[in-house]
């Protein structure tokens, strides 16, 4: 696979997931697993998704076998791929602008979108308005102070960015994050927003070195660590992705 994907490409979004390095497909599978495994706990027949973000329709797919899914991305090339699946009706659009929908939909997905977003309250508030009574997002996003993302920083640095790309021997690209939320800070928008918080929980521990060159081991060490850091409300902190199950209380379309 050609070093120079970049992160708006189709390619690089699903390399991540098929990654060599042991440590970096988990990072990504563990919280796709998590996505999943709350898609699957809360869909019923015939439901009705949005999807903010379509990348690399890593969740599309699974939708469009359970329901109708309207997908919104800026991305053309993510929109075009969406649109060759079934029950799929996606479009370049910006959450942050989109007050077309109300009270559609049953289902959103917002995974590992709102970090690109400077303003993220309004894609929430967006979101919101567009769920019917009781509708759930999933939303995923990374920690501020993890350490993928304290890491990851270096990589607007060309020559960092280099330097992983011939250690990983594949796609490595600076991350395009402009908006790292604290979990505090989320937790604020979410509540101005107007949604309740259904489940909140954290998963990925990147270790520098470990991650690069400990191989299975490696991988094996960053899962044992995450287990541990997990149980610490702060120490949680550091794990690279805070994952949120809310709902849109019944009252709020009276």
């Amino acid at each position: 696979m050609p070093e120079t994907l970049r992160q708006r490409d189709i390619g690089f979004q699903a390399n991540l997931y098929e990654s060599q390095n042991p440590t970096r497909k988990w990072l990504h599978t563990t919280r796709r697993a998590w996505v999943l495994s709350k898609l699957e706990s809360v869909t019923s027949p015939c439901a009705r998704f949005l999807e903010v973000g379509i990348g690399c329709g890593v969740y599309t797919e699974w939708m469009a076998r359970h329901g109708f899914v309207t997908g919104l991305d800026i991305n053309e090339d993510f929109v075009l791929a969406a649109n060759f699946l079934r029950n799929v009706d996606a479009r370049v659009g910006d959450i942050t602008q989109e007050t077309k929908y109300d009270s559609e939909f049953d289902i959103a997905v917002c995974s590992e979108v709102i970090e690109h977003i400077v303003h993220s309250q309004a894609a929430l508030n967006n979101i919101f308005r567009a769920l019917k009574s009781n509708g759930l997002l999933i939303l995923t996003t990374p920690n501020r102070f993890s350490t993928m993302e304290l890491f990851a920083r270096l990589l607007r640095f060309k020559l960092v960015a280099a330097l992983a790309r011939w250690v990983y021997s594949e796609p490595v690209d600076d991350l395009g994050h402009v908006n790292r939320l604290t979990r505090a800070a989320l937790r604020k928008q979410i509540e101005m927003a107007g949604f309740e918080v259904v489940e909140r929980y954290d998963v990925a521990l990147y270790l520098p070195v470990v991650a690069e060159f400990g191989g299975s081991v490696g991988a094996s060490v960053c899962r044992w660590g995450a287990d541990v850091l997990r149980r610490s409300d702060v120490l949680s902190h550091l794990l690279w992705t805070q994952c949120w199950v809310l709902r849109k209380p019944a009252y709020a379309d009276v």
